[in-house]
């Protein structure tokens, strides 16, 4: 049946909503999924001597178990996925090709959109560290980014290493060098000498910084796959102590 000029359809009009229909429905499959995560009866981590066989039913298990499985290269000498994008603009979700095979975790310390203040009283889930005590063992880099100015690196890297996150103190930081330096910049410059295999974060800006700008946040549905396939939404990695006014304040109201 012909369609009349009247009926305020354009050709390509139903292929379209039929594309933005699919990629919508795949997205709340995805996000259910990753919203169903087991949880064993204690909660515990389960680390052997070794910890080769890391398993934790924990908010990181599956960043590790990703970068575990996709650090090296396909039996067909491929190199990994990278989980940087190609082109943001496009929407597509298409990722960029690695260039290297250096595998590295890109792991974003800033809760929100807020600088992370570095404190050396701040503590990490231990069941995080152990898993990227395994990342490290297989030979995967792990990078940490911040907004914060390189001037503060020093106590950036005091409190991971206070907190286990980096024990040794020899991961690689990720700060601002000058006025006007962008996350998104840093993340590019990596991508050139490592394939970053997986990024962590709290919000989907840490990611690429696309999500900042999006006016119609639909228009990003398909970038929901890549959730769980390379970029992974996890809490803050350190936590702060609590201040010393927040203590005596429940002291007081102790009965």
């Amino acid at each position: 049946m012909l369609r009349t000029s009247t009926d305020g359809k354009k050709p390509g009009d139903e292929e379209r909503a039929e594309v933005k229909r699919e990629a919508s429905l795949a997205a709340e499959t995805r996000l259910s999924e990753l919203s169903e995560t087991p949880v064993d009866a204690t909660g515990e981590v389960i680390i052997d001597g070794d910890m080769t066989n890391f398993a934790s039913s924990g908010a990181y298990a599956d960043l590790i178990r990703y970068a575990r499985e996709h650090a090296g290269s396909s039996p067909s000498g491929d190199l990994p996925r990278s989980a940087i994008l190609r082109d943001p603009a496009a929407l597509d979700g298409r990722r960029a090709d690695c260039n290297t095979a250096k595998p590295t975790v890109v792991v974003d310390l800033d809760p929100a959109d807020a600088a992370i203040t570095p404190s050396g009283d701040a503590t990490a889930d231990p069941s995080f560290a152990h898993g990227l005590a395994t990342l490290r063992d297989q030979n995967i880099e792990i990078t940490w980014i911040s907004s914060n100015s390189a001037a503060v690196a020093d106590q950036i890297r005091a409190a991971l290493k206070q907190s286990g996150l980096d024990p040794e103190a020899k991961d690689q930081l990720l700060l601002m060098r000058y006025p006007g330096d962008r996350k998104q910049t840093r993340r590019n410059d990596l991508a050139k000498t490592s394939c970053i295999i997986a990024i962590a974060g709290d919000i989907r800006k840490d990611f690429d910084e696309l999500f900042g700008y999006l006016v119609n946040p639909e228009a990003a549905l398909g970038l929901e796959l890549l959730i769980g396939d390379g970029w992974f939404i996890v809490p803050p990695a350190l936590i702060a102590a609590p201040s010393q006014t927040a203590l005596s304040t429940d002291r007081k109201q102790t009965p």
